[in-house]
């Protein structure tokens, strides 16, 4: 017999199964493109399901960047826990970055969003850089756990290095989400690499 869902249960999958459709059709349509209508028709639901469940788009699109934000931490926390017991950060970081494209190529059209929306949007600039700085603070964490692991120094301050590999992480994700045989993984893991072999310097002596 299949389980019997509560009703704050049942509330909390429809919850779920918008924001799901939700990053479909941001990702498809674009943020100011995308309308209630089309997330519900995705979802499956009427437009009045949504607003019984969110305030309406903007609020849709901040519940997609604190799942994302979850993600990607994750992301980077995996990537830190492999590179401290291979020794290969580099290697380590573009085969979890490569993965996580894979499984989930919408991600660099919705980031996109997030970031031309955090620029212009007065109303939304503050909310979405509250979780682009989670991002950026877990890679700053993340680069000096690894580099005292492995015996290494940064070369400069932790957050401005994180601010740094993001950007050059998200270029990639651009590209590769334009033209995917333009980048091939060889090429993809030896820039990680670099990028990331920038960021840090022996120990003097």
């Amino acid at each position: 017999m299949p389980a019997v869902l509560t009703r704050k249960q049942r509330q909390e999958q429809t919850r779920e199964e918008l924001v799901a459709a939700a990053a479909k059709v941001f990702a498809r349509r674009g943020y100011h493109k995308a309308t209630v209508e089309e997330i519900a028709a995705e979802a499956g639901f009427s437009t009045g399901a949504v607003y019984s469940n969110f305030d309406g788009k903007e609020e849709l699109f901040l519940a997609i960047a604190d799942l994302q934000v979850q993600e990607r931490v994750r992301e980077i926390e995996a990537v830190a826990e492999a590179a401290e017991g291979a020794g290969e950060a580099g290697q380590e970081a573009a085969a979890q970055f490569r993965a996580f494209l894979e499984r989930d190529p919408d991600w660099p059209l919705l980031f996109y969003e997030f970031w031309s929306l955090s620029v212009r949007n007065p109303e939304l600039q503050g909310e979405l850089a509250k979780r682009r700085d989670a991002i950026r603070d877990a890679l700053a964490r993340t680069l000096e756990r690894v580099a005292a692991e492995l015996g290494f120094e940064l070369r400069f301050p932790a957050p401005a290095l994180a601010t740094a590999i993001a950007a050059s992480l998200n270029g990639l994700a651009f590209e590769r989400a334009a033209d995917p045989a333009a980048l091939p993984d060889q090429v993809f893991t030896e820039f990680v690499g670099a990028v990331l072999g920038c960021a840090i310097t022996a120990p003097p002596g």
